[in-house]
């Protein structure tokens, strides 16, 4: 090799250059995502949940219609339809819930009781076989009439087409009845 050749000049990409694709790069897949991620987040209904106060009505996404049995005056069972909070994965739990939650103000317009212990907490429910397992506190042994009470919650269980029976677990363990 000569010394008189002129070394070939190395061809560098400019830093500037580099920006400006990055940013054309970004403001393409900005374009073409943009409308897609706006109907997403619109038809979640995050803006709507996150504009509303504490006081406003519920969302239909968060309600809930359940049936859940009371005692009407002559002693019989009544099942009473009415929406409640989501407040579970399963219309079984929230069930559960508005039943021990006691009977709301309609209901007890409509002359009905429950004979089910007002601490009464519900721990889980669980459907295996079309048998719906329901574990609930001890408070639930403090009821009145302890067989009303376990009416009310196995009239609630029926109503429910997949159930076939129900067994009631107090803290784990099965009620002796």
């Amino acid at each position: 090799m000569e010394m008189d050749e002129a070394p070939k000049p190395r061809r560098t990409i400019s830093p500037l250059f580099i920006l400006l694709a990055w940013i054309l790069f970004t403001l393409g897949v900005f374009a073409l995502g943009y409308p897609r991620v706006r109907q997403a987040v619109i038809s979640s209904g995050v803006l709507q949940y996150a504009r509303q106060g504490e006081d406003s009505p519920l969302l239909p996404s968060q309600v809930r219609t359940v049936q859940v049995a009371f005692i009407t005056a002559s002693g019989k069972q009544q099942l009473v339809s009415f929406q409640t909070e989501r407040m579970g994965g399963s219309q079984y739990h929230d069930s559960y819930e508005a039943l021990l939650g006691g009977p709301t103000r309609e209901v007890l317009n409509l002359g009905l009781v429950s004979y089910i212990h007002p601490k009464t907490s519900l721990i889980g429910v669980t459907l295996s076989n079309k048998i719906l397992f329901v574990d609930i506190s001890k408070d639930f042994l403090d009821s009145l009439d302890i067989v009303k009470a376990t009416e009310q919650m196995k009239t609630t269980a029926l109503a429910f087409s997949q159930v076939k029976d129900l067994v009631i677990l107090v803290e784990g363990e099965p009620l002796e009845q």
